[in-house]
């Protein structure tokens, strides 16, 4: 009985470590499926991050736009109020320090004048003056034919 006692014992415990085997195996298959979704969480969490730095820089770049449009707008406001006032140097209190007008020097009150007045015209023409078109001197096999310049010059009216 000792002997067969033995065998038993020997017998359970290989089908007890068959099945412990083919429990553990069934174990390691889900936890290959959870690493796998643990990788896949990882990776989208590091796209996620990749993807706030870059809104997070674009809305910076475009603050920097901003900023730089506003003080390029104030740099051109403060030049065209600096270049449309004159230099107090320029201001004249006398007209008589001034020296004389040179001979043809025409002033700018007489030139306006002179361009409230009607304009002539450089040349006259004539209202008699007809235009005509251009003339077709190529040569024609017939004095009847129609020239190069005709619109249905070369069309046939029997190919159409």
């Amino acid at each position: 009985m000792d002997f067969l006692s033995i065998a038993v014992f020997l017998a359970g415990a290989v089908i007890g470590a068959g099945i412990c085997y083919a429990f553990i195996a069934g174990t390691r298959s889900e936890s290959k499926v959870e690493r796998q979704m643990r990788e896949l969480q990882e990776e989208f969490t590091a796209y996620r991050e990749n993807v706030n730095q870059h809104f997070n820089k674009t809305a910076q770049l475009v603050n920097n736009l901003t900023d730089n449009y506003i003080a390029m707008q104030k740099h051109l406001e403060d030049a065209a109020v600096s270049f449309s006032e004159p230099p107090k140097s320029f201001t004249l209190e006398k007209t008589e320090s001034l020296p004389a007008a040179k001979p043809g020097f025409v002033s700018l009150e007489e030139r306006q004048k002179l361009e409230l007045r009607p304009k002539t015209s450089d040349a006259e023409f004539e209202e008699s003056v007809s235009v005509e078109p251009p003339k077709d001197y190529a040569p024609k096999s017939k004095p009847g034919d129609k020239g190069q310049l005709s619109e249905d010059f070369g069309l046939d009216s029997k190919a159409i």
